[in-house]
């Protein structure tokens, strides 16, 4: 019996696979980010933590587990594991929800507001820079970004 040995797919070459581009362009991002917030001890997942929590905090509305894990699309046990992290780290504070008693409500404390404010100018930078290439088409492709993740979610 010959074994086949050939690989199975539609493509000729590695960077004809939009998923295998893509993948490569958001490692290549995700590194510069890494690279970035390692200075600050804190991971990336963490720093995504922060900042939605200090852009959700803006607002009068309690913030829970679910909630975060919704608006990051990050599944809520490692949301929790994160928030674990944070929580050691003295950047959150974690209290019972006053509108459900089985849920955690989730604060920045003063020192992860000065965290997510000392990072997020630093990350924003990052993302012009890396997408600077795309000039005048970054626009279009933001709202194809949009796109893809409304209708996949």
């Amino acid at each position: 019996m010959i074994q086949d040995n050939k690989f199975r797919t539609q493509f000729v070459k590695d960077a004809d696979s939009l998923g295998f581009v893509f993948m490569r362009t958001y490692s290549s991002w995700q590194t510069k980010i890494k690279q970035c917030l390692k200075k600050y001890a804190i991971t990336h997942p963490q720093f995504i933590v922060l900042a939605t929590l200090a852009y959700l905090s803006q607002s009068d509305d309690e913030i829970t587990q679910v909630i975060l894990a919704t608006k990051t699309n990050i599944d809520v046990m490692t949301i929790s594991q994160i928030l674990d992290n944070l929580e050691k780290k003295g950047l959150v504070k974690r209290s019972t929800s006053i509108k459900d008693s089985r849920a955690k409500r989730i604060n920045l404390t003063q020192s992860g507001l000065d965290k997510a404010n000392e990072t997020v100018s630093l990350v924003e930078v990052i993302d012009n820079q890396f997408f600077s290439v795309l000039g005048n088409n970054t626009p279009i492709f933001h709202q194809m970004l949009s796109k893809l993740l409304d209708g996949n979610h």
